[in-house]
């Protein structure tokens, strides 16, 4: 078939454009190539995702080289800058000793980060990173049996620019721990401190020094540190920020030192993580902590204590903080998951609101009764404050909260249900229409609730769908929003894993509008 007039210029305009493309992808690759070899570094950094605090290893490293193609397209001087650039070799990890001796080499004398957690440390590799202790940036070791010997060399090493510190020993058992003292010379610029089943000797070590911003101690059983001995170790630590105690049991009595030890001003303090070993532990703690800025706060008693003592430290050491958060309009967030208790309050937000997330607890009257004493704080402007709650219950984690218990919570606008055995169809069942259950005028419970989610309900779906018409048959429409029965405003009601038909899908668009978003089971 023989080409039209217009089909060569249609072919040769595009080779044209092909050619300037070519020829402008060229000129790109030859002007990058005559930028500094700092400036090309900084660019591949960047391009290859190794900028966000990744380092280059041996084995990354190889996977570039092999895409040396498409390396080269962009700028040839890349495979040099790749195997010449000391400061993209500073990952150092044992899951090949032959190319973490490589990556030694060629990181110079660039500060390097180092992972032994794959294998024993009684290792030529461990005798060779040993030996660049001065170049440590970050070190994460994990000891396994046999290893406590070569752990002990850490006493004989020099590290000045180490900054994060992790040791860590299995469990071996519960009466075991590891003791080890840290470093001839501490580093002066160790800014985070995890020991994980490994204790020190001693526990006034200088090691604990005013740049140390983050501390976690975990599964210390045995040999910890006393109640004085923590006392100096936060007093040691000004500019403490991140504090983690979880399952550490300290060594002796508490005895009469509480009354007699001043409580401590961690200014910079914003997450204090708790899981003591008994539940007096916390409140020698949370007593030592004040936290006056403290954003994050999480508590645990551990499932052999129950959540009312937990609970007592939590009002002790965080009332008030909490009050004033609410009082100058910032919005908290309340986690109560298993045994933990988790509060945040937010610096910054556009509207206050008090969000709670609950799992399963022991005591859901004395929560919720705690929470209505915050919710009662005077705050601007004088409304009261919204509430959101979200309720997730995995399968077999205990009973959830009765309705009853529940609706106790006031000025509820949004509600989120997650569960797997069944408490998503007691509820509904509960907010299907009896007078005995709320406040509201025609006995809905929550009279401001804007936005319901429910996920995975498995109920039968009539009984969803008899909550739905019971409560929203008189949709009506005023001053632009939606009024349904007892609901101000609904504007969302969301069901997700099919549990309706069609026909059921149908009925409840009927009703709602587009305020349903609702899944069919045959969608």
């Amino acid at each position: 078939m023989q080409s039209t007039p217009m089909d060569l210029a249609i072919t040769a305009s595009n080779h044209n454009a092909y050619d300037a493309d070519a020829r402008s992808e060229t000129r790109c690759r030859n002007e990058s190539e005559k930028l500094p070899v700092e400036l090309l570094i900084k660019i591949f950094s960047y391009a290859s995702g190794l900028s966000g605090g990744y380092n280059m290893d041996v084995e990354s490293a190889s996977y570039y080289v092999s895409k040396l193609h498409t390396v080269a397209q962009v700028c040839r001087r890349w495979l040099d800058i790749i195997k010449g650039a000391p400061e993209l070799w500073t990952l150092v990890t044992d899951r090949d000793p032959a190319n973490a001796t490589l990556a030694l080499d060629k990181s110079g004398l660039h500060s390097f980060s180092l992972a032994l957690t794959s294998t024993p440390l009684n290792t030529p590799l461990y005798d060779k990173v040993l030996g660049h202790s001065r170049r440590w940036r970050r070190a994460d070791i994990r000891v396994v049996p046999g290893d406590e010997k070569a752990l002990r060399r850490l006493e004989e090493i020099s590290t000045p620019l180490l900054q994060h510190l992790q040791l860590e020993c299995p469990r071996w058992g519960r009466n075991s721990a590891l003791s080890v003292d840290l470093f001839r010379d501490h580093p002066p610029k160790l800014a985070s401190l995890a020991l994980i089943n490994i204790t020190i000797h001693p526990w006034n070590s200088p090691i604990f020094g005013s740049h140390l911003h983050t501390l976690k101690l975990t599964r210390i059983y045995t040999s910890g540190p006393t109640r004085e001995n923590l006392y100096g170790i936060l007093l040691a630590c000004p500019a403490l920020a991140h504090l983690e105690l979880i399952n550490v049991a300290f060594s002796g009595e508490a005895g009469d030192w509480r009354p007699q030890i001043p409580s401590l001003q961690l200014p910079l303090l914003h997450t204090l993580r708790l899981r003591p070993s008994s539940p007096f532990d916390a409140l020698d703690v949370a007593r030592m902590a004040e936290i006056p800025r403290c954003r994050y706060y999480y508590v645990s008693n551990g499932p052999e204590n129950p959540h009312s003592i937990v609970l007592t430290a939590v009002a002790l050491q965080v009332q008030k903080p909490l009050e004033a958060c609410i009082a100058s309009g910032r919005s908290l967030d309340v986690q109560i998951d298993g045994y933990w208790i988790c509060l945040f309050c937010r610096d910054k937000s556009p509207s206050s609101s008090f969000n709670l997330k609950l799992g399963k607890i022991s005591s859901y009257e004395q929560v919720f009764d705690w929470i209505n004493t915050i919710l009662l704080v005077p705050r601007p402007p004088r409304s009261p404050i919204p509430v959101s709650i979200h309720l997730e219950y995995p399968r077999n984690r205990g009973p959830p909260p009765s309705p009853s218990d529940l609706f106790r919570i006031s000025n509820v606008w949004s509600l989120t249900i997650s569960d797997n055995f069944g408490y998503t169809h007691t509820l509904v069942e509960a907010l299907s229409g009896r007078s005995d259950l709320g406040n509201g005028s025609d006995g809905w419970p929550w009279p401001r609730l804007q936005r319901v989610a429910i996920k995975a309900f498995h109920g039968p779906s009539t009984a969803l769908l008899y909550m739905i018409k019971a409560r929203m048959e008189a949709a009506l429409h005023k001053e632009g929003t939606r009024c349904i029965g007892g609901i101000a405003k609904l504007d969302r009601f969301h069901v997700e894993a099919g549990v309706f038909t069609s026909e059921e899908f149908e009925a409840i668009r009927g009703v709602l509008g587009d305020a349903a978003i609702v899944k069919p089971a045959n969608s």
